[in-house]
């Protein structure tokens, strides 16, 4: 996993929305993106209203040939 930024899109309901980065959690550093067990954060200026969603960027490095699984577990903070 590595750090992404926020980027321009269109979404399938033909509308512009804006796509928001991840930062990769750090300590410990990870200079070459975390691996199993890394966490990564979104950033909003305000919370998200009741019912609100956010789009999100997720940039995986992936170094070797094969076959990966990529699971994600939603967490938020009160």
């Amino acid at each position: 996993m590595l750090s992404s930024a926020d980027l321009p899109a269109v979404a399938t309901s033909g509308g512009p929305v804006l796509v928001k980065g991840t930062t990769l959690e750090e300590p410990p550093t990870q200079a070459a993106g975390g691996g199993l067990g890394s966490s990564v954060t979104v950033s909003l200026g305000t919370p998200l209203a009741n019912g609100a969603s956010v789009n999100v960027n997720f940039l995986l490095g992936v170094e070797v040939k094969g076959s990966f699984n990529f699971y994600v577990v939603w967490e938020a903070l009160p």
